[in-house]
């Protein structure tokens, strides 16, 4: 089925014209007398097509050149709306506002270590130490003296 061939190769044919084709001298020497070849032809398309591609790139560099720099001068020269100066003042006022608060509180972590280590806070501060040494594995136990501890420090503090 698929081991023999199924159309038989059959030798080329050539048409023979019934009358005979002759071509003029002229005609002859004309085609012969041209410059001009397949192979020419070509290579003049292509370096048509070569300095086409050539010139719309230097267009395109020339453009993102003038846009390269039209935006590093955009980016050089200070906007109207929002100057280096003004946002750098803001800024440091923020810095000096922060600074401000932070002292505030480090100051008042420090009159709570001072009010911790006063003689008002040491027997209920040293109450919350036993019961809490005492019962180590249950620490809510010890939630009546830690609210003892905690209302000593808060009517100091207020």
């Amino acid at each position: 089925m698929g081991s023999s061939q199924s159309k038989t190769s059959a030798a080329p044919r050539t048409f023979l014209p019934q009358t005979s084709v002759q071509f003029s001298q002229d005609l002859v020497e004309t085609l012969e007398d041209i410059p001009e070849s397949d192979f020419t032809r070509a290579t003049e398309n292509f370096l048509k097509i070569e300095s086409s591609v050539s010139k719309e790139l230097s267009k395109i560099q020339s453009e993102t050149s003038a846009l390269l720099t039209q935006a590093w001068s955009k980016t050089d020269s200070p906007s109207s709306s929002t100057s280096p100066s003004l946002t750098t003042s803001a800024t440091l006022e923020e810095i000096a506002a922060l600074k401000a608060n932070l002292s505030a509180r480090l100051q008042k972590i420090e009159n709570k270590a001072e009010l911790g280590k006063k003689a008002d806070f040491e027997r209920p501060r040293l109450a919350l130490i036993a019961c809490l040494k005492k019962n180590d594995a249950k620490p809510l136990v010890c939630l009546d003296e830690f609210n003892a501890f905690k209302d000593k420090l808060e009517s100091t503090i207020n």
